[in-house]
């Protein structure tokens, strides 16, 4: 028994007849008979009532029905898993992403992708805001879409990442007093802050909360992006609110970090288009949330061990880049 002769079957019983089956997979009449008459002499039994050139179901021929269904079906499944480990060899990936969902942070949660699949080319690119991101998704220019939540459209599916906090970030030698408190967000109004233009999301998130604590900022810098907030920060020319990732790079660069309190925190995630994603595509989404995943789970760690949120973060980007180099953190 081959699986051309279960073909042979399933279509004769599916399309009424020789004739049909034969011209549905277009082979020749009386090779589509043959095929049928050698799986019978295989089996050992008549599967068919013959009357004239008609061919009906007979109770063994019925039988065979549903586990001949199932081998076909399963055979496709297996070439669709080895068409898709194939495409995972090569190819690319088109991801968007937007200012308050920094490139950075989407490369570093795609780190482990990339060296799991080196083949696959990474071309990501940034817009301006949530809706320009989820019309490139909408439109197909982009098969992946990193944001915030929530996006202004119902037609895209959504895979929800974690949660972005932002940090208050000042320059090097600020007075903070115990770093491991809170900054109280009604303080804020005496310092100068470097907003960027492009942010327009985050801008608005860090507004509504200044406005619940009855806080007027003091803006005196805007700029077009996050690396242009933080060259002024690091000049020492004014503080800004930054996400956590991108506060511990300033912080190792000697930059003062300190939570707030309350929170500034926003929800992020993926989008894409509804269906079926190819491939690389659905590994990529799903090692990105592996990794978010595992980073958060490490800051929790530390952070049950008494360890602030800023601390945490940094130590468990050590581990991580310990663990990408195969060698031990300092401690």
């Amino acid at each position: 028994m081959d699986i051309r002769q279960l073909e042979y079957f399933l279509a004769v019983v599916e399309h009424g007849g020789v004739n049909r089956a034969a011209g549905h997979l277009h082979v020749a009449q009386a090779s589509l008979s043959q095929g049928i008459r050698q799986l019978e002499r295989e089996l050992k039994l008549s599967l068919f009532h013959r009357t004239g050139r008609n061919l009906v179901l007979n109770p063994a021929g019925k039988l065979l029905v549903e586990p001949a269904r199932k081998v076909l079906d399963d055979l496709l499944a297996a070439q669709d898993i080895m068409r898709g480990a194939r495409e995972l060899q090569v190819g690319s990936i088109t991801i968007g992403t937007m200012p308050e969902m920094s490139s950075e942070a989407v490369a570093a949660w795609s780190g482990s992708f990339t060296r799991l699949h080196p083949d696959i080319r990474i071309d990501l690119s940034e817009f301006p805001s949530a809706t320009a991101l989820c019309d490139e998704v909408l439109t197909g220019h982009c098969e992946l879409g990193f944001t915030t939540f929530p996006v202004p459209t119902d037609n895209l599916e959504t895979v929800e990442l974690g949660v972005q906090r932002l940090l208050l970030v000042r320059p090097p030698g600020t007075s903070v007093g115990d770093d491991a408190e809170p900054f109280d967000l009604t303080r804020l109004a005496d310092v100068p802050l470097a907003t960027s233009s492009s942010a327009l999301r985050e801008n608005d998130i860090v507004a509504t909360v200044l406005r619940r604590e009855k806080v007027i900022p003091r803006i005196s810098a805007r700029v077009p992006n996050r690396h242009a907030q933080m060259t002024l920060v690091l000049s020492g020319a004014a503080s800004a609110f930054l996400p956590l990732r991108m506060a511990t790079a300033a912080h190792r660069l000697g930059a003062q970090v300190t939570e707030t309190r309350p929170a500034i925190r926003t929800s992020f995630g993926i989008v894409h288009r509804p269906g079926a994603l190819n491939p690389a595509a659905k590994s990529f989404v799903i090692q990105s949330h592996a990794d978010v995943a595992h980073w958060n789970k490490l800051i929790d760690a530390h952070q049950r061990s008494g360890a602030s949120l800023l601390r945490a973060a940094l130590l468990a980007d050590d581990e991580l880049h310990a663990r990408t180099r195969g060698d031990r953190p300092h401690p």
